[in-house]
């Protein structure tokens, strides 16, 4: 048997171990006889904090809350100073996300060749108009077949002009992602605000968003 097969059977056997071993000692987990253990909030998952190679004791943590040393020991502060901790970091995270989403890009990134695209549409618009002023001219001094040409040729110009048009409104698809996003306020995560219900749902059923959504509610007791 590995080692890491005899800590977890240890782990799954040990609130029902009848041990010697006292909430005081050093290899006891403080954090668990206090409530939880962030360290098993979020394994397998982008905030994984890592494993906690301390004891979490069910027998333990009952001696601790029906003990009269229960809030005496330090063991509470350094609990919610922890999670503060782990917090006040995620808290920092989310404002850039929400930085990152809310920020206006650049026109240069977004469309790096806008100022041009726009020159050409001015000029096209231009154009058009003095052709048309032109087939107007034409057709009051009965020159018909002139008139027609220049209708043709306005024709033209108006499939050039609605492409510089399109090309105008060009947007970089990064950056049309980018504000597509939204930030989870709970666990900093980015989300698709429509996307299929069932993703939200279980982002919000998810070990991120429920650790962190433990860890707001346990400060918000302590207050």
């Amino acid at each position: 048997m590995t080692d890491y097969t005899q800590k977890l059977l240890d782990e799954l056997m040990s609130p029902y171990q009848q041990t010697s071993k006292s909430f005081r000692d050093r290899d006891v987990c403080k954090d668990f006889l206090v409530d939880f253990c962030p360290n098993l909030l979020f394994t397998n998952t982008k905030a994984d904090l890592g494993s906690c190679d301390l004891l979490h004791n069910e027998r333990l943590r009952n001696d601790y809350q029906q003990s009269p040393s229960k809030n005496q020991l330090g063991y509470e502060q350094k609990f919610y100073n922890r999670l503060q901790n782990l917090l006040n970091d995620l808290d920092r995270k989310i404002k850039r996300g929400f930085d990152r989403v809310s920020a206006k890009a650049d026109d240069k990134l977004i469309n790096p060749d806008k100022e041009e695209h726009q020159e050409k549409v001015v000029f096209l618009e231009e154009k058009i108009k003095k052709m048309l002023e032109m087939v107007e001219s034409a057709g009051e001094e009965g020159r018909i077949d002139e008139a027609k040409e220049l209708v043709d040729e306005v024709e033209k110009v108006k499939v050039d002009l609605r492409a510089a048009q399109e090309k105008l409104n060009l947007v970089n698809p990064m950056f049309k992602n980018e504000k597509r996003l939204e930030v989870c306020d709970v666990c900093g995560a980015f989300l698709v605000p429509d996307d299929d219900t069932r993703r939200l749902d279980a982002h919000i059923e998810g070990k991120q968003h429920q650790g962190y959504l433990k860890i707001r509610e346990a400060l918000e007791e302590f207050k």
